[in-house]
């Protein structure tokens, strides 16, 4: 991304970003669709970015943080996870999707197994947990979540559901000598052995937290405060799709914004530096580069009956940059 785009990508607000979520997680998609067509699930969850990890409650909607959507989101978020990493949260997340799509949290042997489905989720569970406890799977532990498993009957469904879901886990094996871990993947093996071939009872969605929603700036986001934005190339952004239009089905006789920029460059650069003192054409070359390339970018267009009035607009724009370059009019 080159650094106009970069410095529009700053202000634009995040409801506005363009996001594919099959595209951006293609191969994680991939690899947990394979996982579940192995087993014959027939449910694929509501996937959608939104602005944290979880599962809507009772619902088979998803959400995927929007930080995973493009490179430069994720280099803005700092620490995302791997892919082999968003695999794993994938599947406990689709745990939850798949309880809710089939019913299983109201079925007696799950809270026989699990627990009460209802109880109420607890702040500080860390304070509670037994870590050497064999009775749950150790699944998103090692992912900086330790002993998830313990926090709610309904996580400790999508835990073991995602250790037995993961074919690389050998959970026969692993928990052998983990009674407790070894019946609730029993469970687990059970009721998704019922559900084979079978379409869900239950496909409710809700969106919640939807990117779609969010009217802050990626700036404002992530707190930049300016840190990283080019205020001079965000008013020159501003001044020039002030000054030019987008081209529309209906206006085509409208002309690349650009290349009149560039016809009169020369002419323009050397007139304004000659009546403000101080200023240098080479810098006013420069100033006249970024709106071209600005102008490129953006697409922007004019129509030819408004050439005249467009470059005294150019120039009276011009000159008040230069002044304000040379003697700071802003001040």
């Amino acid at each position: 991304m080159d650094e106009i785009s970069y410095q529009k990508f700053l202000t634009t607000r995040i409801c506005d970003l363009e996001m594919d979520i099959e595209e951006s997680l293609a191969y994680c998609f991939r690899r947990l669709k394979k996982e579940l067509k192995e087993h014959q699930v027939l449910l694929w969850p509501d996937f959608y970015f939104g602005n944290e990890w979880g599962c809507v409650n009772k619902k088979i909607s998803i959400s995927i943080p929007f930080s995973l959507a493009t490179p430069e989101l994720r280099e803005l978020e700092g620490e995302v996870p791997k892919d082999e990493e968003i695999v794993k949260i994938l599947r406990h997340e689709a745990g939850h999707a798949i309880n809710y799509a089939y019913k299983f949290w109201k079925q007696e042997d799950w809270e026989e197994t699990f627990g009460d489905f209802t109880k109420k989720y607890q702040d500080g569970y860390l304070y509670r947990v037994n870590p050497w406890s064999r009775s749950y799977v150790r699944h998103l532990h090692y992912l900086g979540d330790p002993h998830y498993a313990q926090k709610h009957p309904d996580e400790d469904w999508a835990e073991t559901f995602a250790i037995w879901l993961d074919p690389r886990s050998r959970w026969e094996k692993k928990y052998l000598n983990w009674p407790n871990a070894l019946a609730k993947l029993s469970c687990v093996d059970r009721l998704m052995e019922e559900i084979t071939g079978k379409e869900p009872p239950n496909l409710s969605r809700k969106h919640e937290g939807a990117y779609s929603t969010i009217e802050e700036t990626v700036s404002e986001w992530w707190g930049l405060d300016g840190e990283i934005l080019d205020e001079e190339l965000q008013e020159f952004l501003n001044d020039m799709n002030e000054i030019f239009v987008k081209p529309s089905d209906s206006q085509r006789a409208m002309l690349p914004a650009w290349k009149l920029i560039r016809k009169y460059a020369r002419l323009l650069s050397e007139h304004v530096s000659l009546w403000i003192s101080g200023s240098n054409k080479h810098k006013v070359r420069k100033c006249l580069r970024k709106w071209e390339a600005i102008c490129k970018n953006e697409s922007l267009s004019y129509l030819p009956e408004h050439q005249e009035r467009l470059l005294i607009e150019l120039t009276t724009l011009l000159t008040y940059h230069v002044m304000d370059g040379v003697h700071g009019l802003r001040n």
